[in-house]
């Protein structure tokens, strides 16, 4: 082969190589920049998310304070009406008391201060039910549901709470929830929940000797005077300091004397 037929070979598969060196990178450059546009679309869809959930944090936050204020507000009754103005020696009627104004920011009573609160509450709860404020705000309407006697629609609340939480909340919505079976005369749901808020990993979220109160009492209502007993007998042994210790001692009284 002549030299010059050689020299062209050589540039041949030089220019092969570099186009194919090209081809290698311009493939490369392409995916780079797809990985760069994947990479910036997920910072931004990352970004919008917590954008999102912040804001929804808030706007759940700001309903739940404003329905807080109603359902935190104190009840002032309405004094007895006044028996008739008295008359003295000279005939005269005494001057009747002024008529009573409910103070401002007070309610007259729990179902009327709940029933203002109750559609705050849900509103929170049902437009941000995942976030912390919106299960802060169905436990309390679980909680004011069950205080003015509607003891359905409360274990509703409740169980949702239970389902939505993993934390505190659940804790607490299954102690109401258990209050609720009892005051439905559901004794035998009350003990297995409260059974389970008595567990170790649960009592540590939980004033155990109120969990033991609760089962004591569920026990006794079930007819299981033994284990009321014995659970009662647990809240004077194991706290001392209980602010339960005198109820425990006169209910341990009362099962030791009627048995």
């Amino acid at each position: 082969m002549k030299r010059s037929e050689r020299h062209h070979l050589k540039e041949n598969a030089f220019a092969v190589a570099m186009a194919n060196l090209g081809g290698q990178l311009s493939d490369w450059g392409r995916g780079l920049a797809i990985g760069i546009a994947i990479g910036i679309g997920f910072l931004v869809l990352y970004g919008a998310y917590g954008w999102w959930t912040d804001r929804a944090s808030g706007q759940a936050g700001a309903l739940l304070a404003d329905a807080l204020v109603v359902a935190d507000a104190p009840v002032v009754p309405p004094p007895p009406p006044t028996p008739p103005p008295a008359v003295d020696a000279d005939g005269e009627e005494s001057a009747p008391p002024p008529p009573f104004v409910q103070p401002p920011g007070t309610y007259p009573s729990l179902e009327a201060k709940m029933n203002e609160a109750l559609p705050r509450l849900l509103e929170a709860a049902n437009a941000y039910p995942s976030t912390q404020a919106g299960i802060t705000a169905r436990y309390r309407a679980a909680a004011a549901l069950a205080n003015i006697g509607r003891q359905d629609e409360a274990a509703t609340h409740y169980r949702q709470v239970i389902d939505q939480d993993a934390g505190v909340y659940a804790r607490m919505a299954a102690l109401g929830l258990a209050d609720v079976e009892l005051a439905r005369g559901s004794a035998g749901a009350a003990i297995e929940l409260l059974e389970s808020a008595s567990a170790a990993d649960a009592a540590a979220e939980l004033p155990l000797d109120g969990v033991l109160m609760r089962l004591a009492i569920a026990y006794d209502r079930a007819g299981r005077t033994s284990d009321a007993r014995s659970t009662y007998q647990r809240v004077l042994d194991e706290f001392p300091a209980s602010p339960y210790l005198g109820s425990a001692e006169r209910e341990l009284e009362a099962l030791s004397t009627d048995g």
